[in-house]
């Protein structure tokens, strides 16, 4: 497996893997419908300093995954990278691309991204692979309740989850 950043040759394969990943229960919050052309465009096309995207990619070349957080444009939180998300292609899952692209978007961020303090996640609070982020230096910060609708109707709890750039300079 190759982990690289993410180029804007990848939309296609990006956004393949988003749909995918959108129609399962407890995938990610964006729906299928919210998944067009122009948000992979606007993902991709962000200013280098306005975003960390990494893609994982097999053999042949085929991507098994994307990570991605972002700034949200404010100037009081350009020390943020939030929104962190990792999306891995079903066939791919439980075969340890989430986290080799969870550890390199921290090296990533630690050795060429000072201006980052903080790296924030919201993730279903029930979800077995939560142990990853603690163990990666992530902490709890907040559980809100009931905060996700789930495609098929239900509520899932959220929590959120950051981790500290040990190189951040102010």
């Amino acid at each position: 497996m190759k982990i690289r950043k993410t180029q804007n040759i990848d939309r296609s394969h990006v956004a393949e893997i988003y749909r995918s990943v959108s129609q399962e229960t407890e995938g990610i919050p964006r729906r299928l419908h919210e998944i067009t052309e122009t948000y992979i465009f606007s993902l991709l096309n962000k200013k280098e300093d306005e975003i960390v995207s990494l893609v994982a990619e097999d053999e042949e070349g085929k991507l098994l995954g994307v990570i991605h957080a972002t700034k949200n444009g404010l100037e009081s939180y350009t020390h943020i990278l939030s929104d962190l998300t990792i999306i891995i292609r079903p066939e791919a899952q439980g075969k340890g691309v989430a986290k080799a692209l969870g550890y390199h978007v921290l090296n990533y961020i630690r050795d060429h991204r000072p201006d980052v303090w903080r790296l924030e996640v919201e993730a279903i609070s029930k979800l077995d692979h939560l142990d990853i982020f603690y163990a990666a230096g992530f902490v709890k910060e907040g559980e809100i309740k009931n905060r996700i609708r789930n495609i098929d109707g239900s509520f899932s709890d959220s929590v959120l989850l950051v981790w500290f750039n040990p190189n951040f300079k102010a």
